[in-house]
C-alpha cells in the first residue's frame, strides 16, 4: 500500500461520497487515476463498501441495549440462526470464549427490552447464560470520527 493510496483510504473515510476529482486534486493525481486506484483497491478488497451513517436514535428512537449470550456448544449455530430472525436485534458477533454472541437491539422502551430478553432466554434453546446493558450514549463511532467531544471531554474530566 504506497502512500497516495494510504491519503486515498484517508480521505474517504472522511467522506465517503468525495468525487475523484476532489480525491485527485487532494493527493496529487488526475481523476482518472484515482478511480482507477479505488477501482483496485476495491477489487483487491482494501475497499468493501462504502457506507451511509445514520443517528438511529433521531429516526428510529427507542431504547438500544446489548445482549451477551453464552450458548451450549452444541446448539450455538441453532442459536445463531434464532438471533439473526430477530427483527429487534439490529447487530449480533461472534466473540471469544466458550460460545459466546453479543447482540445490539432496539425496544421501545425498558420494559419491553426486559420481555424480549427474557423471552430470548425462557424459548430459544441452547442459551447457557445470558445477560444485557442498556447502551446510555454515544461516544465514539470509528465511522464518524471523533464527533462526540462535548462528551469525551465530559467523560475524561477536560
Amino acid at each position: 500500500m504506497d502512500p497516495i493510496n494510504q491519503r486515498i483510504l484517508e480521505l474517504i473515510r472522511e467522506n465517503a461520497r468525495m468525487s475523484y476529482s476532489d480525491i485527485g486534486k487532494a493527493v496529487g493525481i488526475s481523476r482518472v487515476s484515482a478511480k482507477k486506484r479505488m477501482d483496485s483497491m476495491e477489487k483487491d478488497g482494501v475497499i468493501r463498501g462504502y457506507h451511509t451513517v445514520i443517528d438511529e436514535e433521531k429516526t428510529r428512537g427507542g431504547l438500544r441495549y446489548i445482549i451477551d449470550i453464552e450458548a451450549i456448544p452444541e446448539e450455538y449455530a441453532a442459536v445463531v440462526k434464532t438471533l439473526t430472525a430477530d427483527k429487534e436485534l439490529e447487530q449480533i458477533y461472534s466473540t471469544t470464549g466458550d460460545c459466546r454472541i453479543h447482540c445490539v437491539g432496539r425496544s421501545r422502551n425498558q420494559s419491553t427490552m426486559e420481555s424480549h430478553v427474557t423471552y430470548l432466554f425462557n424459548h430459544t434453546k441452547g442459551i447457557r447464560k445470558i445477560s444485557w446493558h442498556i447502551l446510555l450514549s454515544d461516544l465514539k463511532h470509528a465511522e464518524e470520527g471523533d464527533g462526540y467531544g462535548t462528551e469525551k471531554e465530559k467523560f475524561q474530566g477536560v
